[in-house]
């Protein structure tokens, strides 16, 4: 087993080189190579799959409906009302690094409520993954999306306004904007699908212990994480996110997919504040301006390095790639 590490604008990108395991070794608890099937999965994490939780709503919208009745408060903030989510934060607990339902084992043959359809597509996955085939669109430049964007291990940070929430990754520099100026969502004959969705919402309470209520729509449809199972275009989702803690902001959210789940699929996350002197989120993830991506033969992704035959140095602009 080997591994390529490349730097792209000052990102370390990695691919991997993976080596079929068996389940029965992860589900020993002994150590797995990275880039193969469970190898996400770090100590004291889930150790089986399933279905994941749910919640008694038979739709987003019921949902959202349902906690704007029981929210106290105007539901717009001014900028004194807002909470303070200052500061840099990390995906936590740790089992919810690039996993994400962070409750259920990531690879395992059961991951959340999917339909027979999504299953089989997921399976598909699994087995391509035991035969080394990966291959994600996050390799290729491509933005997480959301949900993916949630799930992702790298750093995020929160910018809160009266009127627009603005959710920062550091993968890709990624923003999410949560509009909560009483707007709806785009109406039918404009609305197309999009990587971070339509996002609208409102506060429930305020200060440091108000609840930003999200219901996202209009999504692309993609991956749940690197090798995860797939959702549709029909996906919608509901966050409830606040403070819990000085460190620490909890993120529910559910997910309605009429075509790729069987039933809603509630998710408990968090991120915890990275507190590394003078951290910061940099734009160290621009990779379409050094993207040697390519894919092998077997389908996975890997990445021209620097003095390989087609490799594109992103300093040698119209000279074309290095011979």
């Amino acid at each position: 087993m080997s591994f390529r590490i490349l730097t792209m604008s000052g990102a370390v990108m990695l691919a991997v080189a993976v080596m079929p395991i068996a389940a029965s070794a992860a589900a020993s608890g002994s150590p797995t190579p990275i880039g193969s099937r469970y190898s996400y999965n770090p100590p004291n994490g889930p150790t089986k799959g399933g279905l994941g939780a749910t919640v008694p709503y038979k739709s987003a919208k019921e949902e959202y409906e349902a906690l704007k009745a029981k929210a106290k408060g105007p539901g717009r903030l001014s900028k004194a009302q807002l909470p303070d989510w200052g500061g840099v934060y990390q995906a936590w607990p740790a089992t919810g690094m690039f996993n994400v339902d962070p409750s259920l084992m990531r690879d395992a043959d059961q991951y959340g409520p999917l339909s027979p359809k999504a299953q089989a597509e997921y399976m598909t996955t699994m087995k391509n993954l035991e035969k080394g085939i990966e291959w994600d669109p996050l390799s290729a430049c491509l933005v997480s999306g959301f949900p993916r964007i949630m799930a992702e291990g790298f750093l995020h940070d929160f910018a809160v306004t009266p009127d627009v929430t603005y959710i920062i990754a550091e993968t890709q520099t990624e923003v999410r904007r949560v509009y909560t100026d009483g707007r709806p969502h785009l109406p039918d004959a404009d609305a197309f699908p999009m990587w971070e969705g339509d996002s609208i919402g409102f506060w429930d309470g305020e200060g440091d212990s108000a609840k930003l209520v999200i219901w996202t729509k209009s999504v692309r449809p993609g991956i749940y994480h690197r090798n995860g199972p797939h959702y549709s275009d029909k996906l919608e989702a509901i966050e409830q996110i606040w403070r819990e803690s000085p460190d620490l902001i909890r993120v529910e959210m559910t997910f309605y997919d009429p075509v790729d789940l069987t039933r809603p699929w509630h998710v408990s996350r968090g991120f915890i504040r990275d507190k590394t002197p003078g951290i910061r989120i940099v734009d160290q993830w621009v990779c379409a301006e050094n993207n040697n991506v390519v894919q092998t033969a077997n389908g996975s992704s890997d990445f021209k390095l620097p003095g390989e035959a087609g490799y594109k140095d992103p300093n040698a602009v119209g000279k074309g790639p290095a011979q």
